[in-house]
């Protein structure tokens, strides 16, 4: 099973954190529920691969409903 560290920075209001996860290879974006955000999700964008010590590092974009955060997404990864 491989194991990657996923970094998050630049979120407003919850500071930069890691979460370890079990999938092959890292995606491009990753989406979050803010926890008590009513329906508004947070959008990171990757910004680094480290394959060797397998980190991805992900870049905080947006926070709005689903709806409307995709342009910033799509602005971001340009």
């Amino acid at each position: 099973m491989v194991h990657w560290v996923y970094a998050f920075t630049g979120c407003p209001g919850t500071g930069d954190y890691q979460l370890i996860t079990n999938q092959e290879e890292p995606g491009d974006v990753v989406f979050r529920d803010r926890p008590g955000g009513l329906g508004i999700v947070d959008a990171f964008v990757r910004e680094h691969v480290d394959h060797i010590m397998m980190v991805v590092r992900y870049r905080w974009v947006a926070d709005e409903a689903p709806s409307t955060v995709t342009p910033a997404v799509q602005e971001a990864l340009g």
